[in-house]
C-alpha cells in the first residue's frame, strides 16, 4: 500500500450554523399590525481569536463524530437550540479564512419558529438587513438596544452559493471570522427557497393567517408584496381550518394550515 497518511497535511474541520427566526416587533396601536422582523442567532466569542466579537453558533468536530453530530451539539450548547432540521449551505476551505491554521468549515442553516427557539443567556437575537449595490452585499445586524453591527461582503458570482474568492472587509466591531459571508449567502438562500412556502411554514405555528404568512415574506425578502399576487401565489400550498383568530383588536381573519400534499413533498426547509 503506497498511500501514507502521515505524508500529508491534515486540517482541522469545524461547522458553523446559521439559525433565522421571524419575531414580531411593537406595535403602534390595536389598529395597526406589528411588523416582523427577521433575525438571526450569534454568540459573543469568549476567547481569541476575535474574543468579544459576535460569531456563528458552532465549533470544531470531534473523533467518531460526524458533522452533522457535531453541528447539533454545538448548536445545544452554545445556544439551547435542540435538534433544527439543518440544510447544508456550503464548505469553506480557503486558507487564511481562521488566523488559527486551516480549518475547514462545514456550513448550514435553519429556520425556528421564534417561540420555539430557546437559547441560553450567551446568544441573542440581531435584526437583520441586508443591502446591495454594484456587487456588495452591507450587512447590517441590530441588536434589541439599537446597536448596529456594519459589514461588507463582496460576492463575485451572485449564481455561485459561495465563492471561495469571495471578499470580505470585516469592519472594527462587526462579526469574528468570514461569518458575515457565511450570512450573507444563508440570507440569499433563505430568499431564494420562497419559491415555495415550507421555510416560510417554519417560522409560524400550526395554524396562521394569510396575513401572518405574507408578513413573514416580506420580513424575509424586505419587500412590501401585493396582498392579491401574493394569496394567488401560495392558495396551492394553505388550506382553510374552519377557524378564526382569537384575540384580535381588529375584524378577526381565517386561520389556515399547510396542506397535507405539502407535507408530502416537504424536502426542504
Amino acid at each position: 500500500m503506497d498511500y501514507d497518511i502521515t505524508k500529508y497535511d491534515r486540517p482541522s474541520v469545524a461547522a458553523d450554523i446559521v439559525v433565522f427566526t421571524v419575531r414580531k416587533g411593537e406595535s403602534e396601536s390595536y389598529r395597526h399590525l406589528s411588523k416582523p422582523v427577521l433575525s438571526v442567532l450569534l454568540v459573543r466569542r469568549t476567547e481569541e481569536p476575535f474574543e468579544n466579537m459576535l460569531a456563528l453558533p458552532g465549533g470544531f468536530c470531534c473523533r467518531e463524530e460526524t458533522i452533522e453530530e457535531t453541528a447539533f451539539r454545538k448548536l445545544k450548547e452554545k445556544t439551547g437550540v435542540d435538534s433544527p432540521p439543518l440544510s447544508l449551505l456550503c464548505n469553506l476551505s480557503k486558507l487564511g479564512r481562521d488566523p488559527r491554521g486551516w480549518i475547514i468549515s462545514c456550513c448550514y442553516w435553519t429556520v425556528i419558529e421564534y417561540n420555539k427557539a430557546t437559547k441560553d443567556k450567551n446568544a441573542e437575537w440581531y435584526e437583520v438587513t441586508l443591502k446591495e449595490s454594484d456587487g456588495k452585499h452591507t450587512l447590517i445586524l441590530t441588536d434589541d438596544s439599537g446597536k448596529e453591527y456594519i459589514s461588507e461582503v463582496r460576492i463575485n458570482n451572485p449564481n455561485e452559493l459561495y465563492n471561495q474568492s469571495a471578499e470580505a472587509e470585516i469592519p472594527r466591531n462587526s462579526l469574528a471570522f468570514d461569518h458575515a459571508e457565511i450570512i450573507v449567502n444563508a440570507l440569499l438562500k433563505l430568499r431564494s427557497s420562497l419559491e415555495k412556502p415550507y421555510a416560510a411554514f417554519r417560522l409560524l405555528p400550526e395554524k396562521f393567517t394569510l396575513t401572518d404568512l405574507q408578513q413573514v415574506y416580506e420580513a424575509i425578502l424586505d419587500k412590501k408584496l401585493i396582498m392579491a399576487n401574493f394569496r394567488r401565489k401560495i392558495a396551492p400550498y394553505v388550506q382553510e381550518t374552519g377557524g378564526i383568530e382569537g384575540g384580535a383588536g381588529h375584524r378577526p381573519s381565517k386561520l389556515f394550515t399547510k396542506k397535507e400534499a405539502a407535507h408530502d413533498n416537504d424536502t426542504s426547509l
